[in-house]
């Protein structure tokens, strides 16, 4: 259960804003486009000129990234701490380099030295992301392995290259 709410808090802290650090190629559309035109204008941001706009958008990008990020390592390190998850059980890392989708044998080399193999024979594409944060964590079920958590790029069974 505590697993599962791990996972659960690191695909909704880092998965679902790992586009806001792309900047420019991010789905987040801008405080201007989302806010309500009321909320926009009673918080006077009519005011700012474009370029001041577009500065408040990238601060508005870094801050949820950055604090995502602090969210899902301190689920991590927590877990780990309550001896629910033991730190063989969940590593967490970021994939090195550009991101695009797996091909049902693909190779994911982490920032920690570790390389990963899929070993689920299924392939998906994604929208590219440069080093994306995972989560991989060994199950204790019958179907025991290690399956890997990629923000914004869903989840896939996994085993240990070197």
């Amino acid at each position: 259960m505590m697993k599962h709410l791990l996972v659960t808090t690191f695909l909704v802290a880092v998965g679902s804003v790992a586009p806001l650090a792309q900047g420019q190629n991010s789905d987040f559309p801008g405080v201007q486009k989302a806010m309500s035109p009321e909320s926009y204008d009673a918080a006077g941001l009519g005011k700012l000129s474009p370029e001041e706009r577009a500065r408040l958008d990238e601060f508005i990008r870094a801050y949820v990234t950055k604090s995502s990020e602090k969210a899902a390592t301190a689920a991590v390190e927590s877990a780990a701490k309550e001896n629910k998850a033991s730190a063989p059980e969940v590593i967490q890392s970021n994939i090195v380099g550009r991101f695009t989708g797996y091909t049902g044998s693909s190779r994911f080399t982490l920032e920690n030295g570790q390389v990963w193999v899929q070993s689920q024979q299924v392939s998906r594409s994604f929208s590219p992301v440069d080093s994306p944060p995972v989560l991989i964590i060994k199950r204790k079920s019958i179907l025991s392995g290690y399956r890997m958590y990629i923000a914004g790029g869903g989840n896939i069974r996994v085993s240990r290259a070197h």
